[in-house]
Formats: C-alpha cells, structure tokens, sequence
C-alpha cells in the first residue's frame, strides 16, 4: 500500500474514533442533563408547595387582621351591654387595632417567604403577586399602627379626666409600643 492510502485508512480510523468518542460524550450529556433535570423538577415542586403552604398561612393572618379590625369597631357597639366607660372601650379598640398590626406584620413576613419560594420554583407571576401582598400588609400593619395610636391617646385623655392614673399609664405604655413598632418598620 503506498503512503497516501495508509494515510486515508488511519484518517477514517481516527474519524470513527473520534466520532465514537464524540457520540459517547453526547450520550453521557444527554444523560446527565436527564437526571438533573428530574431533579431540578422535584426541587421546583417542592418549592411550589412550600410556596402555597406559606401563601396559605399568609392569607389567614390577613384574614384575622381583618378581623381585630372589624372588632376594633364593634368595640363601640359594647358600650350599652357592658359597664364599661369610654376609656376602657377606646383602649380596647387600640388593643384590637394592635393585633390586626402584628397579623398584617406576620402576613407579610409569610408572604416573603412564599415570594422567595416561588422564585426558587420558577413561578415569577405568583412571586410578583406575594410581593405586592407584603407591601399591603405591611401598609396596612402601619395604618393600623397609627389608628391605635390615635385610640389609646384618646383612652389616656379620658383616664386623665376621670384622674385613673394606672390606666392612663397603660395607655400611655401601648402609644410607646405601637410608635416603637412603627419606628422598626421604616
């Protein structure tokens, strides 16, 4: 055989080494990218579910926010079936008013949560829709804050004048708490 068709013969070999090489390669790629692929797919759907279960929980601490805020104005409404005076039915209707904050706060720290999760499982909308509930609970957390404050001022004005100076304490102590909050949130 002269040289230039040993040269072919080899070249082919090599072209079909190469080419063996090259397709094992491709297949063991393939492969991988297969399995991590299953694997990226269980991790995404156990981030979806750990999403909705804190988007679950969120929405019920919205809900009972709503309701200590509901209450807060029943408060008033007490006034005819209770005995009790106009200072004790404003400090509770700040009282009420300071719980649907820490719902609203704690809503809003799930919803994070929940953001956090969808992102991690892909789902973009659901996380822009957890994002935009925590700027309202946490608007609304600061509302509520402020409606407090304006309750418990007025409970202290009224124990001023019937000269309860232990209550007026008290109200005075729940004003400092709910500025104290509203100061952390910012």
């Amino acid at each position: 055989m002269n040289l230039n068709s040993r040269r072919s013969i080899l070249s082919r070999r090599l072209t079909k080494a190469r080419m063996r090489n090259l397709l094992s390669v491709a297949v063991a790629v393939s492969l991988s990218c297969i399995f991590v692929g299953y694997g990226f797919a269980a991790q995404s759907s156990i981030s979806m579910q750990t999403a909705e279960r804190w988007d679950d929980i969120a929405t019920l601490r919205l809900e009972m926010a709503r309701d200590h805020e509901t209450q807060a104005g029943n408060v008033f409404q007490e006034k005819t079936a209770n005995s009790l005076d106009t200072g004790d039915l404003l400090d509770r209707a700040g009282d009420e008013k300071f719980l649907a904050a820490e719902n609203y706060l704690i809503a809003s720290q799930q919803w994070d949560k929940a953001a956090r999760a969808y992102f991690a499982a892909g789902a973009a909308t659901e996380a822009r829709k957890a994002r935009e509930n925590i700027e309202f609970t946490q608007a609304s957390a600061k509302r509520s804050l402020s409606d407090g404050i304006v309750f418990h001022m007025k409970a202290k004005e009224q124990f001023e004048l019937s000269k309860n100076l232990g209550k007026k304490t008290i109200a005075l102590d729940k004003v400092a708490r709910n500025l104290e909050r509203l100061m952390e949130m910012k």
